[in-house]
């Protein structure tokens, strides 16, 4: 009987992980280790849809930020069946103590997913 649940348990979780968008969002080109104020970073933003029907629209991707300012980005443009790419132009400011972050965040009923961009900051 507990090996039972515990081969249940394990199934829903794998499926569960199985419905998750996967979400990356890092920095394109010159990539450095460290950032100053007042500099211009280019953040690529990929989104895998790895559901078949999603009813959540790409357009429905949710962009947060802190220490940054957005300054520009492109329209989503899918490259394959269900991955898309977007590019986000921010500037390094200095709002609060430590590092710049840009989050990605996709809400559905199966989980959805999120990235977290960091940049450092000199």
């Amino acid at each position: 009987m507990k090996l039972g649940i515990l081969f249940f348990s394990i199934l829903v979780l794998t499926a569960t992980k199985m419905f998750a968008c996967e979400i990356s969002a890092t920095i394109s080109e010159s990539k450095k280790t460290t950032y100053a104020v007042g500099e211009e970073v280019i953040i690529d933003v990929q989104v895998q849809l790895t559901h078949r029907a999603c009813a959540v629209a790409i357009k429905q991707t949710k962009f947060t930020y802190e220490n940054l300012k957005i300054v520009g980005a492109t329209e989503w443009k899918e490259t394959k069946p269900g991955l898309y790419t977007r590019q986000i132009k921010v500037i390094v400011t200095a709002d609060k103590p430590g590092d710049s972050k840009l989050s990605v965040v996709r809400k559905c009923d199966k989980e959805g997913g999120y990235a977290v961009c960091v940049i450092k900051k000199s």
